[in-house]
């Protein structure tokens, strides 16, 4: 899959409308990140928790603006972690990058889910940055949580 083809898949599956300014933008926004993971990774750099923090408020400008969410949030009826203890949850996992795989590593960023919005996005983005499939990404297993989500 092409990259400009799996980020609007991506935005449209979060909800946003491709088709008008607000989706747009956000398309624009991911492939900015995803420029970012390129040029890195072209350097062999393995993605650090600076990078994820640098993606994530490049993929959600307004709402990530400040980093780190300093708030509680909800996926669905689950309750993520206190926003307190996010910096030090990532810094663990980011200490055992390169002792998962990149679907384990994908999977332990979502469930700490650390920015306010576009989680799964850069979620995404470091997944295919690890899997080192940046120029053809993919996408988790639609099952990865228990339940389906619906994937190209």
């Amino acid at each position: 899959m092409r990259v400009i083809d799996y980020v609007i898949e991506e935005v449209s599956r979060q909800g946003h409308d491709v088709e008008v300014l607000d989706g747009i933008e956000r398309v624009g926004w991911m492939l900015n990140a995803w420029a970012y993971a390129l040029r890195e990774a072209a350097e062999g750099r393995r993605p650090t928790m600076a990078d994820a923090r640098e993606m994530g408020c490049l993929i959600e400008r307004r709402r990530n603006k400040i980093g780190w969410r300093r708030c509680g949030v909800r996926v669905g009826s689950r309750l993520c972690p206190d926003f307190n203890v996010v910096p030090d949850l990532l810094a663990a996992l980011f200490a055992r990058r390169d002792q998962m795989t990149p679907l384990e590593f994908y999977k332990e960023f979502e469930l700490v889910h650390p920015f306010v919005d576009g989680n799964g996005r850069t979620g995404k983005i470091l997944l295919n940055w690890l899997n080192g499939t940046l120029g053809d990404p993919v996408f988790p297993p639609a099952d990865l949580f228990g339940h389906t989500i619906r994937n190209p």
